[in-house]
């Protein structure tokens, strides 16, 4: 089944925890998880837009949509970023959100689901004259699952940029550079007696967070085989608001690296 590529749509953890699926790996974004009901989810905003989404009309103190496979229902909304904002929300645009789901009894009518849903809000409003879908929304672990999932595509950028400076750079022979967030780092590769050392360089405001970051992403390098450089290396000399590490990249890393990574565009 094919992916809209419209605005991403999130399955909660009470989603989650409805369909019994454990939170992925960090690496991946929730709202890429293989299952029919978040790959039919990621449709709703397009046919929104076009006026083709079929809403819960049942439930009345927000808009939702439904969401129908073979077997699976559900219902999904799209927070106001006016009335409903908060930084990381904003940082992801995650403003599509699988509130609940739930299997379709083969026994029972289409809509089986969201008379169920119905119920459930009636009784979270109860004694307030009305339906509440509140506890549907994406809640605090939601949003921590998401400011967790924005640091670490940083990190995961951060190390592919790294690998392809040091993949050029075992190729060319040359320094290649690139600006990272704030800071501009400069990877050198050479090889001596059929090892391959390696000089980063950082400049301009140091986060050690940062650097420690950008030193973890070359493979086959422990962060304890780093070697502060004060009086340069390899040919390189430290300026103002500089720092240079060197290491040794294992033999049997160097021909990895260059095979995965390919030829990049920074120098």
């Amino acid at each position: 089944m094919s992916r809209s590529q419209g605005e991403p749509v999130r399955p909660t953890k009470r989603c989650l925890d409805d369909l019994s699926i454990s939170f992925p790996p960090l690496e991946q974004p929730l709202h890429v998880i293989d299952h029919p009901v978040a790959v039919r989810a990621q449709h709703v905003p397009l046919e929104v837009a076009a006026q083709g989404a079929q809403r819960v009309v049942s439930i009345t103190d927000r808009v939702w949509f439904k969401v129908k496979t073979s077997q699976h229902r559900a219902a999904v909304h799209r927070l106001d970023p006016v009335h409903e904002h908060n930084a990381v929300i904003s940082a992801g645009s995650a403003w599509w959100w699988i509130g609940a789901a739930g299997t379709r009894k083969a026994d029972s009518g289409n809509d089986d689901f969201y008379a169920q849903l119905e119920a459930e809000c009636g009784r979270a409003g109860k004694g307030t004259g009305r339906v509440s879908s509140l506890h549907l929304l994406p809640r605090d672990v939601d949003v921590k699952r998401l400011k967790a999932e924005l640091a670490t595509q940083v990190v995961v950028g951060i190390r592919d940029i790294v690998c392809r400076m040091v993949a050029n750079s075992i190729r060319a022979g040359s320094t290649w550079s690139a600006r990272l967030q704030r800071h501009e780092i400069s990877v050198l590769v050479r090889a001596r007696d059929g090892e391959a050392y390696i000089a980063v360089v950082a400049e301009s405001f140091i986060d050690p967070n940062f650097l420690a970051v950008v030193l973890r992403a070359v493979p086959g390098v422990d962060s304890a085989d780093w070697l502060e450089e004060p009086g340069g290396a390899m040919g390189i000399q430290p300026g103002f608001g500089q720092i240079v590490r060197s290491a040794i990249i294992p033999t049997e890393y160097q021909a990895k690296i260059v095979e995965q990574y390919g030829v990049g565009t920074e120098r």
